[in-house]
């Protein structure tokens, strides 16, 4: 028969004392925070889906802020488009007013004053900007884009901002796209045609090859093409019209009481109206577009957050049902070793 030592006995109680309060302290610190997972050895498998699901919501916050500066953004440039198109609409008013030429020259000079205010007035909207950065620069949007003669001075580029995974929607715009108009290729030419010129050189041809041999001249051979013979064909240019040459068209036209220049503006401002509407209309699909995006980012965050808390999550329940009866356990435990060793050698006498 084995021989059970004392010291056997005190380590026995020591190893199975210091496991209850182990337990306990984990069981009492998950109901501090309701949390099951509190290390990834307690769960290593839904650890890494918990980190991951961290780091999709951590994105989604960000995205949620990049959408609301590009819908402040995109808020604020349609405004201003809106104001330019109301803008416009009045020049073309006034131009229609004034088409005919039944009107007094004195009372077309007071109209050429407020044709200017306009074209001031467009170019204001031309050089807003949003905080210190303008939003009909391009790129540039630190530097002012169109100058006081309505040239502009920025790039065809737009700034776009990410909302969403894989999603950018832009927040500045090119002037040059809202204030001009498409090119049309012109061919200015002022000179005669050519093809009596080269009729002319086909019968000196004839002519000296019916003389003999010694007799005819000499001549270099010449390319009789029109086209290749005219050294002042010009290649075609691209004209842009832009809506600040047009409303100085029109102010110019006024005051010099011109109607059929006022006349030949009416398409031109029509086709900036439809420029002006086709734009606010892109920009609100953008608005939608972030609207949307941020919606199913919220709802990803929902859903998130519940698969998350399944995993992390303590069961209240449970938790506290495991605590007491640790806790009672824990109290047994105490009562038997007190017992075990409260052995004493007068016990033994007896």
């Amino acid at each position: 028969m084995s021989r059970v030592s004392e010291a056997s006995t005190v380590n026995a109680i020591k190893y199975s004392t210091n496991r209850s309060r182990r337990k306990l302290e984990d069981l009492q610190l998950k109901g501090s925070n309701l949390k099951r997972v509190q290390k990834p050895s307690d769960d290593p498998v839904g650890n890494m889906d918990i980190l991951s699901i961290r780091s999709r919501n951590i994105d989604g916050k960000q995205y949620l802020r990049n959408a609301s500066v590009a819908k402040a953004q995109l808020t604020f440039t349609e405004s201003a488009i809106e104001e330019l198109t109301e803008l416009v609409t009045k020049a073309k008013e006034l131009a229609i007013g004034q088409a005919s030429n039944i009107f007094d020259p004195s009372v077309r000079k007071g109209i050429a004053q407020e044709v200017r205010q306009l074209r001031n007035q467009a170019l204001s909207i031309a050089n807003r900007r949003l905080g210190n950065k303008y939003i009909f620069g391009g790129y540039k949007t630190l530097e002012k884009p169109f100058d006081a003669d309505g040239k502009y001075h920025g790039d065809n580029n737009q700034t776009k901002i990410e909302v969403g995974k894989d999603i950018y929607v832009p927040i500045t715009f090119s002037g040059e796209n809202v204030f001009y108009s498409e090119p049309n290729p012109t061919i200015e030419s002022n000179m005669p045609e050519l093809g009596e010129r080269a009729r002319v050189d086909i019968q000196n041809q004839v002519q000296q090859s019916a003389l003999p041999e010694e007799q005819q001249e000499q001549e270099p051979i010449i390319n009789r093409d029109p086209a290749a013979s005219n050294p002042f064909q010009t290649e075609p240019e691209e004209i842009k019209g832009s809506l600040f040459k047009d409303l100085e068209t029109l102010e110019n036209g006024l005051l010099t009481d011109n109607h059929f220049m006022i006349q030949s503006l009416l398409p031109k401002l029509d086709e900036t109206l439809d420029r002006l509407i086709q734009t606010r209309t892109s920009i609100g699909s953008t608005i939608n577009k972030v609207e949307i995006t941020e919606d199913n980012i919220d709802k990803n965050r929902v859903e998130n957050e519940t698969y998350r808390s399944k995993i992390e999550d303590a069961d209240v329940a449970e938790l506290f049902t495991d605590l007491t009866r640790q806790e009672n356990v824990m109290n047994a435990s105490y009562k038997a070793s007190a017992q075990l060793l409260n052995n004493n050698l007068m016990k033994y006498i007896g």
